[in-house]
């Protein structure tokens, strides 16, 4: 195999992580590579970072994204891409050495023009494994790019990443993308990812209505059920913002759409429960959680790839 892959890294800010991410770029099986770290205007000694990387190694490849926000860095990333096959990396994340290798042959094997690999998540000061997942997902979208590879024709379709669809930009693309392809699951570990307090999600208004976008965008894309999926995503990140009557309204458009009666369930559960606050709410909220993935059957089925 001689085909260019060209591994996108978005940074902001992180220059103390960003060795990492490239060092294990440098360390991969499969040689015919190139790194493009796109800066999104960062305040500390990225530049410095990446152009010493740079200097050493013309595959690493420094960027000043022109624009803002870490959509428009990964889009920029893209842009200047060379590769058939485009990966992508965020700067507080690893490859693991045989990433490339692995994915490229799966992706050549399949066919398959967009494909999800497993990761696994460590603590990063005593190296403990804190989840591993491969072959989990069973919906039309996919978040994590760090576990992604793309043929570049499949990304210029859609136009790359919507910064409009932020904070779930990763998974709005994932759904663009399905119109033209159903990603396949790739029986391998690839990536690293070490939960840090800056890469922490947290339930925002912003968030919310990503939400509520993807819902409005999916063209009769998702079905019943994977649309009441992400209506009862929504009404959850309302209950811990206490906006209890978006959550309640946003519960019975799930119920609907659930013919098991799972989310009927929890609608009936949630109106009985939820002025219960106080050191409840954190009880009702892991049972929602329950309730919202307990027998969530298959909604997709994903070809599997493995290297065997």
């Amino acid at each position: 195999m001689t085909e260019l892959v060209s591994c996108v890294v978005p940074t902001y800010n992180r220059a103390h992580f960003l060795k990492d991410a490239i060092e294990s770029t440098i360390a991969q099986t499969y040689p015919h590579w190139e790194l493009i770290i796109v800066d999104d205007q960062s305040a500390d000694n990225t530049a410095e970072v990446a152009k010493q990387y740079q200097a050493k190694d013309p595959r690493v490849k420094y960027f000043l994204n022109p624009e803002k926000g870490v959509s428009s860095a990964r889009n920029y990333g893209i842009k200047m891409a060379q590769g058939q096959y485009v990966a992508f990396l965020d700067d507080d994340d690893i490859s693991l050495p045989h990433r490339f290798e692995s994915q490229l042959k799966a992706m050549k094997k399949s066919g398959n023009g967009f494909l999800v690999s497993g990761f696994q998540s460590k603590d990063k000061e005593t190296g403990e494994v804190l989840e591993e997942q491969k072959l989990e997902l069973k919906a039309t979208c996919t978040g994590f790019p760090s576990r992604w590879m793309i043929r570049k024709d499949l990304l210029n379709k859609v136009g790359g990443f919507d910064q409009t669809a932020a904070p779930l930009e990763d998974i709005e693309l994932s759904m663009q993308l399905a119109a033209y392809e159903t990603f396949a699951l790739h029986d391998d570990i690839v990536a690293v990812t070490f939960p840090t307090e800056g890469s922490a999600s947290s339930a925002t208004e912003k968030k919310v209505r990503a939400r509520l976008v993807l819902l409005e965008r999916s063209n009769n894309l998702f079905s019943p059920l994977e649309a009441a999926w992400w209506q009862f995503s929504a009404a959850t990140d309302y209950y811990m913002m206490g906006q209890y009557d978006k959550a309640c309204e946003y519960l019975k458009k799930a119920a609907q759409g659930d013919h098991r009666g799972i989310y009927g369930l929890a609608y009936q559960y949630f109106r009985l429960t939820r002025w219960i606050g106080g050191p409840f709410r954190r009880v009702h909220m892991k049972i929602l959680s329950v309730l919202r993935e307990f027998n969530l059957p298959v909604l997709v089925k994903h070809p599997v790839v493995t290297n065997a």
